[in-house]
């Protein structure tokens, strides 16, 4: 009398579709990591959850077009090497900026493509939106 089992089961399971799922998984993070790098980022004056920020370099321009450095007016030639003087130590330099909306964009710009020049990082202020 034969009482073996006669069905024997196969527990090995299939890959094809675990590749599938990881080669589509590639695809989209190679896409999204393309997106990513070349993004935007740009502040408005006022926003939602703004944070305060401490930084050790303030940069502040009035609408009248006056530079201020740390709450102290200079002139805008003198700008780029009082800022250099101050970040000579600096590990990681960053200036917080801070335009009223009234200046034209270009002053902003300036500042910004000197801080780029110098290879400063930049953050534009912005106030909590109510």
């Amino acid at each position: 009398m034969n009482l073996g089992q006669r069905n024997k089961i196969s527990v090995t399971g299939n890959m094809s579709s675990m590749t599938d799922l990881v080669f589509l998984l590639l695809i989209f993070f190679i896409i999204l990591s393309t997106l990513v790098s070349n993004g935007v980022n740009v502040e408005l004056p006022q926003a939602k959850g703004t944070n305060s920020v401490t930084s050790k370099m303030t940069v502040s321009i009035k609408p009248d077009g006056t530079y201020y450095l740390n709450g102290g007016q200079v002139a805008s030639d003198d700008l780029e090497s009082l800022i250099r003087i101050r970040m000579a130590g600096t590990t990681d330099p960053v200036i917080y900026l801070q335009v009223d909306e009234a200046v034209p964009t270009g002053q902003t710009v300036e500042v910004i493509g000197m801080a780029k020049a110098n290879q400063w990082k930049v953050m534009l202020g912005a106030t909590p939106k109510k």
